[in-house]
């Protein structure tokens, strides 16, 4: 298999290529034979943003002409209009998939919208009831198996939304039992996808949100949710593995950033100490979140900057409230001052800095 990188990539080495060839080190030959091991790795296509964007403004102008004619259309025509259109635009993609790759992928994508659109459309026609977040569901378990069939990571990444939309709006409906199955085949997509961190990305998300849903019924208090999801971002961050460590390393950084901050409300504190003492408990964990991400800025950690920031801008407005904002605005100047000057050096050093 040919080796994929990006155009800038690719137009580098063949710059280098001729430059070896021009000075004698390679002959023209050997400077195309090298050149045939790559290929250019396939990014955003005009033409497919194109086709794409024109096949959901179709879907769009039918769902408003049923929508504005919805009374009037009888309920076998409504349903004539659903098939016809989501079969239609199907077929025409399948038929013109050898000769025009592009555009038949854009109406199945619009198929797709068709078939989520049907299912919101046939339930209200026949009041079959339900709840809302059901309907979400059901519109990924149509769409992963195209994803599949297909091999396309974007359908695949839009059934993951889908599950996520459902996973976060199921939280009144008692315990979302699809994401037992459903967790494991995102991570599945992300292997059989190439491994794409997008994927990964919303993946992580969808589980994130699962375990969430887990806290929630069974009742773990505000406190404890907060601790565990600040122990997964510890764990996303600190594990070396191989599977996209970069995205979790990132991810777990705003989780327990996001958490770490939650954690130094006194309130939350209340389930372990007495009232009197949660805001001294508070500001020891504050402490320690701080020399976190202190050591976490030392190795290059952007993202744990920003959430320093956070926090000292978090005690400002609740306890430091009566400083003078003037005062204020200079000291956080000078750290960021500071903070910027830290990070210069360190970019002009071997190592360099990391977003995480």
């Amino acid at each position: 298999m040919k080796r994929q990188i990006s155009k800038a990539n690719f137009s580098l080495v063949s710059t280098e290529l001729e430059h070896y060839e021009s000075s004698g080190l390679i002959t023209g030959e050997q400077k195309n034979e090298i050149l045939e091991i790559y290929e250019i790795k396939g990014g955003l296509n005009f033409i497919r943003v194109v086709v794409t964007i024109g096949a959901i403004l179709v879907g769009l102008g039918i769902l408003s002409f049923i929508a504005s004619n919805w009374d009037g259309i009888s309920h076998l025509g409504k349903l004539l209009i659903i098939f016809g259109v989501f079969g239609g635009v199907n077929l025409a993609g399948y038929l013109l998939t050898e000769n025009y790759p592009k555009t038949a992928r854009s109406l199945i994508y619009l198929g797709t919208l068709v078939y989520g659109a049907g299912i919101f459309l046939i339930g209200q026609m026949y009041n079959f009831g339900g709840e809302f977040p059901t309907a979400f569901l059901l519109w990924s378990l149509g769409v992963i198996p195209m994803a599949f069939q297909l091999q396309d990571k974007y359908l695949m990444l839009f059934a993951n939304i889908l599950f996520g939309v459902y996973l976060n709006s199921s939280y009144n409906l008692g315990f979302p039992y699809a994401g037992w199955v459903g967790v494991p085949i995102v991570y599945l997509a992300f292997n059989y996808f190439g491994k794409s961190k997008l994927l990964l990305f919303f993946a992580n998300l969808t589980t994130l949100s699962f375990i969430f849903q887990i806290t929630l019924r069974y009742d773990v208090k505000g406190l404890y949710v907060g601790l565990i999801f600040f122990l997964i971002g510890l764990l996303m961050y600190g594990i070396k593995h191989n599977l996209g460590s970069d995205i979790f390393r990132v991810q777990g950084n705003i989780l327990f950033g996001v958490t770490g901050v939650i954690l130094t409300i006194p309130e939350i504190w209340d389930l372990l100490v007495s009232v009197q003492s949660t805001r001294l408990v508070s500001i020891l964990f504050a402490l320690a979140f701080l020399v976190l991400l202190f050591a976490l800025i030392r190795k290059g950690s952007v993202i744990s900057l920003i959430f320093v920031c956070i926090t000292i801008f978090r005690y400002y407005t609740d306890t430091f409230a009566f400083l003078p904002k003037s005062l204020f605005f200079i000291v956080g100047g000078l750290l960021l001052l500071g903070f910027g000057y830290y990070f210069e050096r360190m970019i002009k050093t071997p190592k360099g800095g990391t977003l995480a």
